[in-house]
């Protein structure tokens, strides 16, 4: 089996993954991105009706729900704003418009345009880009990091894990991250969906399929309760 060496290696391609890998190599570290995949950036594409809204003219901590969530995303919006957000994308190319919703979306209202970009510039950064390369193992050593692929065997100064979580299995977000992060002490807090589809056998609703709106939405139980 093969070996390789590098400094940090980062373990999903998606959004997350290929803006790690562009940053990693800009700063001057040897990256190598992993994804399963044949093709990737498959959330980037569907998301935002396959327009894919990068951004949004307000956030703020308070908008996010969840066990400790807004200490966790006021760090991370110190760090990087959606102002900086802005920026990095006009930096690769990509024009964004602000719509009335105040979400940002590429000028060319194509989520291609975002991942074309993207891998576009991970390549420009000198990042590593394996595809079709599942990691079966992480191992913890004294002196860095061993990671286990089918076919060669990658020994990093740092790993980055950029699964995703469970929204969407079939594009590869299965939660295979959570099990690798338990399984060096990170302590996970047990997920619920967001959002998740409604299945109406009825023909008429059929026609709304892909719509976006606020709505409220009432349903009975069987015991009659609302």
């Amino acid at each position: 089996m093969n070996s390789s060496q590098t400094d940090i290696c980062i373990i999903g391609a998606g959004a997350a993954g290929l803006m790690a890998a562009i940053a990693a190599a800009r700063a001057g570290a040897q990256v190598r991105l992993l994804d399963g995949a044949k093709h990737i950036g498959a959330k980037i594409l569907v998301s935002g009706g396959s327009r894919c809204n990068v951004t949004n003219e307000y956030v703020a901590p308070a908008r996010f729900h969840g066990e400790g969530a807004a200490p966790f995303v006021t760090r991370i919006l110190r760090s990087f704003s959606p102002a900086d957000t802005h920026r990095f994308f006009a930096q690769i190319g990509v024009e964004l418009k602000l719509e009335e919703t105040g979400k940002f979306f590429p000028t060319t209202d194509s989520s291609r345009t975002v991942l074309n970009a993207l891998l576009q510039e991970v390549g420009a950064s000198g990042a590593t880009l394996s595809t079709q390369t599942p990691v079966t193992d992480v191992e913890k050593l004294e002196d860095g990091w061993k990671i286990s692929t089918p076919e060669e065997i990658i020994h990093a100064r740092a790993v980055i894990l950029c699964t995703g979580g469970l929204a969407l299995p079939k594009t590869g977000s299965d939660g295979r991250g959570y099990r690798m992060a338990r399984k060096f002490g990170h302590s996970i807090i047990e997920t619920t969906p967001a959002l998740t589809p409604l299945i109406s056998h009825k023909a008429p609703h059929a026609k709304f399929s892909g719509l976006t709106m606020p709505v409220r939405l009432q349903f009975r139980k069987k015991d009659g309760s609302i």
